[in-house]
């Protein structure tokens, strides 16, 4: 995908969330998410916070806390104490922000958002909302070996990726086929989405996962 179609691709799913956002109860937000020690409303809140948060802030805030993801994780909790209409608009007025980080560019906001995705609404039994286009750029990203800081190369090195109900493959090696959401969540060290993954290369890529 062009960067231009990335950008939107990564807007569209912040809209797509957002409708799902909208329908959810009060336990639902304080439901346990797939992020350790997150719940639904602290992966919202990690998810405003990143496009209301000034650049020179984060990078200050990850300098001093040694870890980007150290200083996001207690930034996404700070966001989760908001209230969920107060959340969900903010998220709303900033959905069509483009903002990538140099280098890797809008593949990552790509990628956050559609894991994220899961992360809620896997764990309340929901329908998965994920942009076809998106969800095979995100592979094709997570699986090509230059992940970086998203998925180690040595996670996906010497396997073969097959989606069963999307156009897609990647890599050599033992066969992991499953969901394309599956193996994204997978790759992406969400050991819950093992169990929908079969082929020979199923228990390689489980022992790979921190």
């Amino acid at each position: 995908m062009e960067k231009a179609a990335l950008f939107d691709a990564v807007a569209s799913q912040r809209h797509r969330l957002i409708g799902v956002l909208d329908g959810l109860s009060h336990e639902q937000w304080n439901a346990q998410s797939l992020c350790e020690k997150w719940r639904v409303r602290d992966v919202v809140g990690h998810l405003v916070s990143i496009l209301e948060i000034p650049t020179r802030r984060v990078l200050w805030g990850s300098l001093r806390d040694r870890s980007f993801d150290d200083y996001a994780a207690v930034v996404a909790t700070d966001y989760g104490l908001q209230e969920p209409a107060q959340l969900v608009a903010k998220y709303r007025q900033l959905a069509n922000r483009q903002f990538a980080p140099p280098i890797v560019g809008p593949i990552a906001p790509l990628t956050d958002v559609l894991v994220h995705t899961r992360d809620i609404e896997r764990p309340l039994g929901l329908s998965a909302t994920l942009l076809p286009e998106g969800l095979r750029a995100a592979l094709d990203y997570c699986c090509g070996g230059r992940a970086y800081g998203f998925v180690p190369r040595k996670r996906t090195e010497g396997l073969r990726f097959e989606a069963t109900d999307v156009d897609w493959s990647a890599g050599e090696g033992a066969l992991v086929s499953g969901p394309a959401e599956a193996i994204l969540l997978t790759v992406s060290n969400r050991p819950i989405a093992l169990r929908d993954l079969s082929g020979d290369g199923v228990e390689k890529l489980g022992s790979r996962l921190a």
